[in-house]
């Protein structure tokens, strides 16, 4: 028997495999994976979109505050408890719950999202550089100027090679960046703030108070600008909660949690939404209505490049184009992992590899910029998977019903999953059409509809069958199988490094001198606001630091290949 369980288990598909304890990954990954990730080109786009909405500071400030707390809260208790507990991604866990069917057509749609997601991240970073290169402005949905093209395909080739090179490889690269992208948003504060006062003749910000007068008056403050609408703090709330709905109600970010020693890692995701979708949204806003003020037209008529630019400079420019890296590379990396379980002949690495043409190939097309009807798609059409997930593992075992029934029945079908999407397509079509609510309330009434309509089916149409023998011979499988992966029998090998004492040393050295110099960038920007320090004098000075502190990181990640001691 023992024999028989051993060769069941060796049948499963690599992908579809708990990842090995030796895999899990430290929390130093995590905090520089969702600092870097959620640090996006596209928040210079939302930063900017928020200004056009005709809500004041005080509401912008507060609404983001509780959406982004909502967010984490969604990462922390839902999303990464599933991932810790079942050492999978949702793209092989739909398997167990919807059925081999309803997975290809989810992961198929998902992959799509995400390389349309990615390809609108690559399109804002390339634009950045249009100014320096002489790029025209793309008006058009086609590209009409080959250095843009020839841009985005550079950009495109390096965010695809680091996403190839797995989990490890995104997170370093996302730690590298994301201390600086920090600083980069509190230096487009402060000049914006500073520039912004010039300008309106405001004085001195001295206080808090003054600085809120200063923000609902001249930035947010409550006038729609040409291009936007009039919204509500409530709006801003559901906004920001929604914003990444797929990856934490969803469920995609199950592809990174996997890795979590804990599900408390979850909590680490306020680092992303805060730092992310609150100080960089603000920060962008400053600098967009700066900039705006700078060239006298409407924030709508400047790209995020033109908007850095005037603010910070080259630095500025290099902000957008390794926020899009950031955010692009986990992307590639989920599609990839979604795609697979489809293409599940071809390698993981060919692959991503395809994956990221694809990307690039779309992100020479400037009409997939328009992020905001990317991001309604994914909220509205895909999250409704992730709801009927959370029932089947949280909610279907309270009320006696057993977790994966559909496996057990030996169906690669679940009608009640396929009914209960069905049904909240159907439904925000319908409110869509009748504009019965705001596209950014929609997203929990369909979310909470999917939950009840799979819950109240399944119960009905198998779930509380009798499934003991069943569940007895899984767990002997995933005993089995769980012994496989920890071995190494049938994983890959996992090096354990050792750092040689030159490389400990170094490292010691690397990070005082980061710090260093990301402290000098934020002293830089301070003389310029306390009237010490010309504009232009801090463009250059700040670009040439932020470089020194690239060429730093970079030495030390090679110092970290070369002078590490593989076992």
């Amino acid at each position: 028997m023992k024999e028989k369980i051993i060769k069941m288990a060796e049948t499963i598909p690599f992908e579809d495999r708990p990842i090995s304890k030796k895999r899990l990954s430290g929390i130093a990954n995590f905090f520089g994976l969702y600092g870097g990730e959620h640090i996006a080109a596209t928040e210079f786009v939302i930063g900017a979109l928020l200004v056009m909405w005709g809500v004041k500071a005080t509401d912008i400030f507060l609404g983001l505050i509780i959406g982004n707390i909502l967010a984490t809260l969604t990462y922390a208790l839902i999303c990464a408890p599933i991932a810790v507990d079942t050492r999978l991604t949702l793209y092989s866990y739909l398997k167990k719950v919807v059925g081999e069917k309803i997975q290809k057509i989810y992961n198929f749609v998902w992959g799509i999202a995400s390389i349309a997601m990615t390809a609108s991240m690559m399109t804002v970073s390339a634009s950045a550089v249009r100014e320096v290169f002489g790029i025209l402005p793309q008006t058009k949905w086609y590209p009409t100027d080959i250095k843009f093209i020839l841009v985005t395909i550079v950009l495109g080739a390096i965010v695809t090679i680091v996403a190839v090179n797995g989990f490890q490889a995104v997170a370093k690269f996302s730690s590298v960046c994301a201390p600086w992208m920090v600083v980069i948003f509190f230096m487009g504060t402060v000049i914006g703030l500073h520039e912004l006062g010039k300008i309106t003749s405001f004085g001195e910000i001295k206080s808090l108070s003054d600085f809120m007068n200063f923000v609902n008056t001249y930035v947010w403050n409550g006038e729609v600008i040409e291009g936007g609408e009039k919204l509500s703090i409530y709006h801003v709330i559901v906004f920001a909660w929604m914003c990444n709905l797929a990856y934490h109600g969803g469920l995609n970010d199950m592809s990174l949690f996997r890795f979590a020693k804990s599900y408390k890692y979850g909590y680490i995701s306020a680092i992303g939404m805060f730092i992310g979708h609150f100080f960089a949204w603000g920060s962008a806003g400053i600098m967009g209505a700066t900039a705006a003020t700078i060239a006298k037209t409407t924030i709508l008529k400047m790209d995020s490049g033109s908007v850095t630019n005037s603010v910070l400079g080259y630095s500025g420019l290099l902000a957008v184009i390794i926020a899009g890296w950031t955010t692009a590379n986990p992307s590639i990396y989920r599609a990839a992992l979604a795609l697979k379980t489809v293409f599940v002949n071809i390698d993981i690495k060919k692959l991503s590899y395809i994956v990221g043409g694809v990307m690039t190939l779309m992100a020479c097309f400037p009409a997939v910029s328009n992020i905001m009807v990317v991001v309604n798609i994914i909220v509205l059409v895909v999250p409704a998977i992730g709801a009927i997930c959370i029932a089947e593992h949280y909610l279907l075992p309270k009320f006696n019903g057993t977790r994966y029934w559909t496996m057990y029945k030996k169906s690669n079908l679940n009608k009640t999953a396929l009914i209960a999407w069905g049904i909240t397509l159907l439904f925000v079509v319908l409110v869509l059409h009748f504009k019965i609510l705001h596209s950014y309330f929609l997203f929990l009434p369909t979310y909470l509809l999917a939950i009840v309509v799979y819950l109240i089916l399944a119960l009905k149409m198998g779930a509380k069958e009798d499934y003991s023998e069943e569940i007895e011979l899984e767990e002997k499988i995933q005993e089995a199988l769980l012994d496989m992966v920890d071995n190494d029998t049938f994983n890959e090998k996992v090096k354990k490094v050792e750092s040689s004492l030159f490389l400990k040393r170094w490292l010691t050295i690397s990070n005082i001198l980061s710090l260093i110099l990301l402290l000098l960038l934020m002293y830089f920007s301070v003389m310029v606001f306390n009237e010490r320090l010309e504009l232009s004098r801090f463009k250059e000075i700040s670009f040439k630091v932020t470089i020194i502190y690239f060429i730093l990181n970079i030495v030390t990640m090679y110092c970290k290949n070369r002078y590490g001691n593989s076992k």
